[in-house]
């Protein structure tokens, strides 16, 4: 079974929460992995330089990275190892080891498709509270600071487009809620540029 991967805005909501993923990843042939990602997408990419038919089959959520490489760890060293790095577990096997090895810790884990369900969620009502926002008024300091960014940073050979800008918004109204701010700070959206600065806005 091939797992459905976090993408665009929900990678993004994902990575701000904090969360780490301890992951399953096998070949077709059965050789399995095991491993941990804040993005699983990204991570993907990566290994599939080295193996190109790979696929992430199984992915589970902790908290943090320390329960994350605590449980990856004890796995890795309790299977046997094969040829190239990969163990000689199947995908099934290496998966239950997972879930074995963090009851035995005491370590929760969650389902990936509830962390996937929870991301889609966020990210749908974000982008609702933008755009109601824009509707209303309230992003005109966004899109004000927005083209005064543009217009220096082209003086400079620098750019960044609407879309990256809306993308790198939404994820500071994901951290303002996930950290109970009270104000997004224009500074953590816009790259610094010499000659322009932003207040914090409310």
């Amino acid at each position: 079974m091939v797992l459905k991967l976090p993408r665009a805005a929900e990678r993004e909501y994902l990575v701000v929460y904090g969360i780490v993923a301890v992951y399953v990843a096998a070949l077709p042939a059965g050789p399995a992995l095991v491993g941990i990602s804040r993005d699983l997408l990204h991570s993907l990419q990566s290994l599939r330089r080295r193996w190109p038919a790979l696929q992430i089959t199984a992915a589970f959520w902790v908290k943090d990275k320390t329960e994350a490489r605590l449980i990856c760890r004890e796995v890795n060293s309790s299977l046997a190892h094969g040829q190239q790095g990969l163990l000689v577990a199947n995908a099934k096997t290496a998966q239950r080891k997972v879930e074995n090895v963090a009851a035995h810790m005491g370590i929760a884990l969650t389902e990936h498709d509830t962390v996937l369900l929870r991301a889609r969620s966020a990210v749908a009502f974000i982008e609702e509270r933008i755009a109601q926002a824009q509707a209303a008024g309230e992003l005109s300091w966004f899109n004000s600071a927005y083209r005064a960014w543009r217009l220096e940073a082209k003086q400079q050979g620098r750019g960044m487009s609407y879309a990256e800008a809306r993308a790198r918004l939404r994820q500071n109204i994901f951290r303002q809620i996930l950290t109970n701010e009270t104000q997004i700070n224009p500074k953590r959206i816009f790259p610094p540029l010499q000659g322009i600065d932003f207040s914090v806005s409310g």
